[in-house]
């Protein structure tokens, strides 16, 4: 099966879930952190807009197999820092943005790690 490139329709914006405990849980943000970064970096149309996008691409780049795995996870708070919340990505740049299977919103999960921090006293 194919999958149909993403970005040829308006996104759908899905609500965060800041309510649900499991929003705050660090292990959940880092697994959905790792897995978006991972995709991004793959694709790399981003990197003309915020700080974030070369960020993360200079911490793969910077790895001996050029893997987010290997990635120190620490380093995330990094790309998190660059992000200024604007929504040029979603909006314009992203093909994996909902209603893409893969459902990409990396605003949504910059806040989320800024909201994490925050209640971590972090911020």
């Amino acid at each position: 099966m194919t999958t149909r490139e993403g970005s040829l329709e308006a996104p759908t914006r899905h609500p965060l879930d800041w309510k649900n405990p499991k929003f705050y849980d660090k292990a959940d943000l880092e697994a959905e952190m790792e897995r978006v970064f991972d995709l991004c970096h793959g694709c790399r149309r981003c990197v003309s807009l915020c700080g974030s996008f070369p960020t993360l691409f200079d911490l793969v780049d910077a790895t001996e197999d050029l893997e987010m795995e290997q990635v120190d996870k620490a380093d995330y708070q990094k790309v998190v820092d660059q992000c200024y919340l604007c929504d040029v990505c979603y909006m314009t740049k992203c093909p994996y943005v909902p209603p893409h299977p893969w459902n990409i919103d990396f605003p949504h999960l910059m806040l989320r790690a800024k909201a994490v921090n925050f209640k971590d006293d972090k911020a």
